[in-house]
């Protein structure tokens, strides 16, 4: 009995809201015609009057990705390692440990091929 009784409801509540986009939007027009009618001043631009302004079509995306770019980065920082809680120099001496490690294995592999051969 309450889901009929709802449903009626929203299916009223909609109407009501269609019916009242569809006055405003007619009253908004007639007063446009209303007012049109007595327009006589003509508006002249200033400037070069190119009338087209293509870098918004390059512009646009590049700040739409450029927000989506700085939140990602707000929120996950340098190397997904995010912002907060950010050693600089113990990622600098793991780098280098790694590093020297790297450089000590390819000496031994070096020694190594040099007593076989």
């Amino acid at each position: 009995m309450r889901r009929p009784f709802s449903i009626l409801i929203v299916l009223l509540l909609i109407a009501a809201a269609v019916a009242i986009g569809v006055s405003a939007y007619n009253a908004g027009y007639s007063h446009g015609v209303e007012a049109g009618g007595h327009a006589v001043e003509v508006v002249r631009t200033v400037g070069p009057g190119w009338g087209f302004f293509p870098f918004g079509f390059f512009l646009f995306p590049l700040v739409f990705f450029a927000i989506f770019a700085f939140a990602r980065g707000g929120r996950r920082g340098p190397w997904r390692g995010g912002w907060a809680g950010h050693d600089w120099q113990a990622r600098r001496e793991h780098f280098e440990q790694r590093s020297a490690d790297w450089h000590r294995r390819q000496h031994e592999a070096d020694s190594d091929r040099g007593a076989k051969v």
